[in-house]
């Protein structure tokens, strides 16, 4: 079931400089960490003039829509998902 949340939440980055990318690798949440496993979709767009940064990501089976704000460099969990519907 995808949930709709909106919170905070921490971020640990990687940068890879031979391919030129930079992703998520950790996340913590209400107290807990999530390592992830997989990177499924990164896209960017703009909200105004604020560039904004979307990730999809996994870990174990939990669905994470990350959202980097580079305005101030603050992340975002905009949804959740646990695989059941």
């Amino acid at each position: 079931m995808i949930q709709k949340i909106n919170e905070g939440v921490s971020v640990m980055m990687d940068f890879n400089h031979y391919q030129n990318k930079l992703y998520p690798v950790q996340i913590q949440w209400k107290n807990r960490d999530y390592r992830i496993d997989k990177v499924g979709m990164h896209h960017q767009y703009y909200q105004g003039k604020k560039l904004l940064h979307e990730f999809c990501v996994t870990s174990r089976d939990i669905f994470f829509k990350l959202i980097l704000d580079t305005e101030n460099l603050h992340w975002k969990l905009a949804e959740v998902a646990d695989g059941e519907s």
